[in-house]
């Protein structure tokens, strides 16, 4: 799935070295369809070299409030919470 307008981040959360590095975050306004597939936000575990690029995008999007179209796979939750999150997959910056 994928937003369909740039969106700023509405809040970044990540936790101590328990989660091997997960980070999440949300989108202000989500349209419908994303807050069908993705109603708390969404993922990724920047324990690897390849997410930790992606983890700084999103957290300078946040503090510059940047923003930013989403991509990511609704299939994927994230089993450290309750709640449904979408596994980030790309984000793009406007």
């Amino acid at each position: 799935m994928q937003t369909k307008t740039p969106q700023k981040i509405s809040y970044l959360m990540t936790w101590s070295d328990y989660t091997g590095g997960v980070f999440k975050f949300a989108l202000e306004n989500q349209d419908e369809e994303a807050r069908a597939l993705c109603p708390s936000g969404y993922w990724l575990d920047d324990a690897s070299d390849k997410n930790a690029a992606l983890y700084d995008f999103i957290k300078e999007a946040y503090q510059l409030k940047t923003p930013i179209i989403v991509h990511a796979n609704d299939s994927q939750d994230w089993d450290g919470m309750i709640t449904k999150e979408c596994k980030l997959m790309l984000a793009i910056g406007f």
